[in-house]
C-alpha cells in the first residue's frame, strides 16, 4: 500500500549523519517505503535559518515530484514569516506551513504565537505544529477552534501525552496526529483510533531524522484494519492536501 508522509525533513542535522545527497537519501526511503508523497520541512530553517533552509526546501523538491513542501515559519519574526508565505506558498509544491514552538522558545500559549497562526491560517490551510505534551495540545485544540478553515497536525501526537491529543482531535474536526517519534510507546496508536478515529490519524515518520520503518513499525503494531490503513497510510492525507 502506498503512503503519504506529512512530516519528512530536507538538509543535514547538527549531529552525525550519514554522508550523501540528503535528497537522494530521502528519495531513497520513499522508494524503500512506497511513499508516494512526502510533505517536507528544513533542518537547516527548525536550527538557525528561516530563509535559507526555506529555499533549501524549494530547490529540493524541484527535483523530484513526490517531495512537497512546508514553509518554516518562526514567531519571533512575524513580519519575516508573512514574507515567507507570501514568496513560497503561491507554488503549488508548497502545501502548508511548519511550526515548531521549542526550537523558537515561543510557546503555544502567548499572543505571538497567536498572531503567528492567525497569518498562518490567513494564508494556507494546512500546519504542521511541533507537539511535545498534553498543554501544548489543548492549546492547539484552542486555535484549532478558531481557525476552523486551518487543518492541523499536531506532530509527533504530543509524545507521551498521546491520548490527549487523541481526545483533542476527537474534539475538532481540523485535528491530525501524526507519530513520529523515537519513542514508540506500546498500544498507543490503537488507543487513539479508538478515541478520536482513524479519520484523524495522518501517517508521519520524521524521516530521515529517523527512519521510518520506525514508525510504519508502530502501525503494523496496531492490527489496523484495511480500512484503517487506508485512511492513515493515505486517504487522510490526500483529502487534506486536495490531491
Amino acid at each position: 500500500m502506498t503512503r503519504i508522509d506529512m512530516h519528512a525533513h530536507i538538509g543535514v542535522w547538527p549531529f552525525p549523519a550519514p554522508e550523501g545527497d540528503p535528497v537522494e537519501r530521502l528519495l531513497c526511503f520513499c522508494d524503500r517505503e512506497e511513499i508516494e508523497f512526502a510533505v517536507c520541512s528544513s533542518g537547516l530553517a527548525l536550527y538557525c535559518d528561516m530563509a535559507a533552509g526555506n529555499t533549501e526546501v524549494a530547490q529540493a523538491i524541484a527535483r523530484d515530484e513526490r517531495l512537497l513542501g512546508y514553509v518554516y515559519v518562526n514567531a519571533n519574526w512575524l513580519d519575516r514569516s508573512i514574507a515567507e508565505m507570501e514568496r513560497y506558498l503561491a507554488a503549488p509544491e508548497f502545501v502548508g506551513a511548519k511550526i515548531h514552538p521549542r526550537m523558537s522558545a515561543v510557546p503555544e500559549n502567548v499572543p505571538m504565537m497567536a498572531d503567528l497562526i492567525a497569518a498562518v491560517a490567513e494564508r494556507t490551510s494546512l500546519l504542521l505544529m511541533h507537539t511535545v505534551d498534553r498543554n501544548s495540545v489543548r492549546q492547539m485544540g484552542r486555535y484549532a477552534a478558531r481557525h476552523p478553515g486551518l487543518s492541523i497536525v499536531l506532530a509527533h501526537a504530543a509524545n507521551t501525552d498521546s491520548d490527549e491529543a487523541a481526545h483533542v482531535a476527537a474534539a475538532h474536526p481540523n485535528v491530525f496526529l501524526d507519530f513520529a517519534s523515537e519513542w514508540p510507546g506500546a498500544g498507543r496508536v490503537r488507543r487513539a483510533i479508538e478515541i478520536c478515529g482513524p479519520q484523524q490519524i495522518v501517517y508521519g515518520t520524521d524521516m530521515d531524522l529517523l527512519d521510518p520503518a520506525y514508525t510504519r513499525g508502530m502501525f503494523e503494531a496496531a492490527d489496523l484494519t484495511d480500512r484503517e490503513a487506508r485512511l492513515i497510510y493515505r486517504d487522510n492525507a490526500a483529502r487534506i492536501l486536495g490531491l
